[in-house]
């Protein structure tokens, strides 16, 4: 069996294509990363099936990580899966990062993986010699998840240092193996995992840490903006995955930018994508498909700054009328597209199905655009 699998759950992004049958790794890619997974996954995932010399319709699964990690990282990787998984209609298999941590260690100890949840707490999970699975991923506080009921384990995971120091044990060991999820190792753990009845979903554990700012959040500034044609629909994805539960795949991506008149632009700050708008044009009115900001920049005027590049755009290309559609309940949204001049024009009903299935309507909001 051909699997192809990859990883943006935590600090590094891999990918590697494995043939179980002959036991052998074809090619495989790790790169140590805090930011950056977005545009780092698609290439990397092209690097490696060039390397492994296959092309895509000769994978028979995809493996990929589905958390616990950072929030936007687990969802980067979810959304390449997600996508490839449709395109070449084969299944997409989630394990979550501590077992594929776990796959990283052979010595045939029992084994404790914890990694940094930040906040004095770590994400933790038991196996046996065999990486069975004693105690499935959870949350502990650092200096209670190595307790006496544990009499002996192997540490693994970026937090294992801080357990070990916290508990104060003896004749508790550090394994020396990778600390992150490595694609080329978990990737076995595909082949035997049954077909799922539906895509993976994210696993978190506890929700991101949002909190009230105590101070106004710093205006994103010296914003540069950068058009994108089909080549960019895994990053759009990517992106898209970061921002929106009901994320759409790379595919429906390419389908969208490949409509006549339709554009995407990407906005920069330091190189770094913060968001982007897909808009697409038919005579002299022009319609916003999405309007996309990653969590990082949201709440700093990433989205507006986007819209107005777009309408000046626009304009120059003859457009007098600009139509955009927002979820009812989206009241946020619906403020900043207030604040833009954008005015009530009609309702479509049931529009957006939602992530548990039920529907919502959808506002349709019109701005006039100056000749």
């Amino acid at each position: 069996m051909r699997i192809l699998s990859l990883d943006t759950a935590m600090a590094a992004c891999s990918a590697a294509v494995v043939d179980t049958g002959s036991d052998a790794i074809l090619a495989s890619a790790f790169v140590p990363m805090e930011r950056g997974h977005a545009e780092a996954i698609a290439p990397m995932v092209e690097e490696v099936m060039t390397k492994a010399g296959l092309a895509y319709s000769s994978i028979d699964r995809i493996a990929v990580t589905t958390g616990p990690g950072t929030f936007t990282g687990v969802r980067i990787g979810l959304a390449m899966a997600r996508g490839l998984g449709l395109a070449l209609n084969i299944p997409v298999i989630g394990i979550d990062t501590l077992t594929a941590i776990a796959a990283n260690e052979g010595s045939g100890s029992d084994l404790l993986v914890v990694a940094d949840a930040r906040n004095g707490e770590v994400y933790a999970a038991r196996f046996d010699g065999k990486r069975n699975l004693l105690k499935k991923p959870c949350v502990a506080r650092t200096n209670e998840v190595l307790d006496d009921s544990l009499p002996s384990a192997l540490l693994l995971g970026t937090a294992a240092q801080a357990v070990l120091t916290a508990s104060g044990r003896q004749g508790i060991h550090v394994s020396s193996a990778c600390n992150l999820p490595v694609a080329a190792h978990f990737a076995y753990l595909a082949a035997a995992a049954p077909i799922p009845d539906a895509m993976p979903s994210p696993l978190y554990l506890r929700a991101p840490d949002a909190k009230p700012q105590s101070v106004p959040l710093r205006r994103a500034v010296n914003l540069t903006f950068r058009s994108a044609d089909v080549s960019a629909a895994p990053l759009l994805a990517s992106m898209h995955a970061e921002a929106f539960d009901t994320a759409w795949s790379p595919a429906e991506f390419k389908s969208l930018l490949a409509m006549p008149n339709a554009e995407a632009v990407i906005a920069l700050e330091q190189d770094e994508p913060a968001g982007f708008v897909l808009t697409r044009r038919a005579a002299d009115e022009a319609e916003i498909i999405t309007v996309c900001t990653r969590p990082f920049a949201q709440r700093r005027g990433v989205a507006k700054a986007l819209l107005d590049h777009q309408f000046t755009e626009l304009s120059h290309h003859g457009v007098a009328h600009v139509f955009i559609e927002v979820a009812t309940s989206n009241t946020s949204a619906r403020a900043l597209y207030d604040r833009l001049g954008f005015t009530e024009a009609g309702k479509r009903t049931n529009y957006y199905t939602c992530a548990d299935g039920k529907t919502e309507d959808a506002i349709v909001m019109r701005r006039d655009l100056k000749p």
